[in-house]
């Protein structure tokens, strides 16, 4: 299990650093107002918006998976399991361990998307200020 959150946290630090650097060659652009500055965050964002249709079906997936833990969480109570472990009936404790591992996997893909849509978030709000200030500004 140490393998499976040590490759989960891998997965978060990637995405995180991958999205860091994709902003911070942006903001650096903005900052220095460079010409094209707008087509350069749209092209981003299109980018993102790219990535998250691509993720679309993992993620709808991994949502039902999530649900389904949930759901085999409440039939499996505390004093049905209690009871499996007494009477060693390893495959309903190795069935349940089985769907937490997917269970764990399923919301790593759904923190990991979530990034995507945060940084889409981001990206569209940087564009509507942008349409705002300039209908002020003429």
């Amino acid at each position: 299990m140490g393998q499976r959150i040590d490759q989960f946290c891998e997965d978060l630090r990637q995405k995180l650093t991958m999205t860091d650097s994709g902003l911070d060659g942006l903001k650096a652009r903005i900052d220095g107002k460079a010409v094209h500055v707008e087509q350069d965050v749209q092209n981003h964002l299109d980018r993102v918006n790219k990535r998250i249709e691509q993720s679309r079906a993992k993620v709808t997936a991994a949502q039902a998976e999530i649900k389904s833990w949930a759901d085999d969480k409440k039939a499996a109570t505390n004093d049905k399991i209690a009871e499996w472990k007494t009477k060693r009936e390893a495959s309903k404790l190795q069935n349940r361990a089985d769907r937490a591992e997917r269970y764990a996997s399923a919301a790593s893909d759904v923190a990991v998307a979530a990034f995507d849509e945060a940084e889409e978030a981001a990206l569209e709000a940087w564009l509507a200020r942008v349409d705002a200030d300039s209908a002020q500004t003429k």
